[in-house]
């Protein structure tokens, strides 16, 4: 039998200003991801015409309230190419309940996140 599966949308496309810091870091809203039974978990980190000297952090963190004890589920930093970027995804277990999109620490230019979940329905 087919797996049948959902996007959900975890952050639509979202500016990270330049100088956010680990202390001050763009949060996209809190996503109950509890109806679903995992899935890939997509990111885009996008620089602008002239690329930041230093990157992007964009943290995925999952909670099991969606309102406090958010933990750092995947971090990772995009590049400093002028109109580059990364796009991946990890794999979300089936435990996870809440999930939300941060970024912060490039420098200079402000860099475009986003975030799917190609979700698991059954």
């Amino acid at each position: 039998m087919p797996t049948a599966k959902q996007a959900v949308t975890i952050l639509a496309p979202t500016e990270v200003p330049a100088g956010r810091t680990v202390a001050n870091p763009v949060w996209g809203p809190a996503v109950d991801v509890t109806g679903f039974m995992g899935g890939e978990w997509g990111y885009i980190v996008k620089n602008g015409t002239s690329g930041p000297p230093v990157g992007c952090t964009i943290v995925l963190q999952t909670s099991p309230d969606g309102v406090n004890d958010w933990t750092d589920y995947y971090t990772i930093t995009g590049d400093t190419q002028a109109n580059g970027g990364i796009a991946r995804s990890v794999t979300m277990s089936h435990g996870v309940m809440w999930a939300r999109v941060g970024g912060y620490g490039n420098t200079t230019n402000a860099v475009t996140i986003s975030s799917k979940l190609q979700a698991r329905v059954s």
